[in-house]
């Protein structure tokens, strides 16, 4: 006798809950938390209100609508959320025009000084290595970020 295949409803596995669900957020979560809301203080930072200048070009327009543009690229996590290392940049210079990083140069040397800005460069090539304790120094910076920006709301 041949025994057939039944054909029909499948039985699933039991679904097993991810490893990360007892955890805290991912430090990828975290980074990108950070990422939205260091933007939105750089923007609202230099806005006046609610209109920001790009820094390369002097283009204006309002803050929701231009970018935060990093002079030394987000790649070099010592400088990503440098203040000194970021202002609003329209979406010409900052996706075009690659961060147009000559105008963006010469205009920190003018503001912060040539010492910062060369103090600055050789700090982004140094390695970060904060280990355990990133989870927690993320979630600080968010914190401080989230107080900063509630600071200017109130005086805008």
């Amino acid at each position: 006798m041949i025994k057939r295949k039944t054909f029909g409803i499948k039985r699933r596995k039991p679904r097993r809950s991810p490893k990360t669900a007892s955890r805290a957020i991912s430090i990828s979560k975290l980074v990108k938390a950070l990422d939205t809301v260091f933007s939105r203080f750089i923007r609202l930072k230099y806005a006046k209100n609610g209109i920001v200048f790009c820094y390369t070009c002097g283009h204006f327009t309002h803050w929701k609508k231009i970018h935060a543009g990093h002079f030394i690229s987000r790649y070099y996590k010592e400088t990503r959320w440098n203040e000194n290392n970021v202002r609003p940049q329209c979406f010409m210079c900052n996706i075009y025009k690659k961060g147009d990083t000559v105008k963006f140069r010469i205009n920190l040397i003018q503001e912060i000084g040539e010492n910062e800005v060369v103090k600055m460069e050789k700090e982004s090539a140094r390695l970060t290595k904060r280990g355990s304790k990133e989870r927690e120094w993320l979630e600080n910076k968010i914190e401080h970020y989230k107080n900063e920006l509630a600071r200017l709301d109130l005086t805008q």
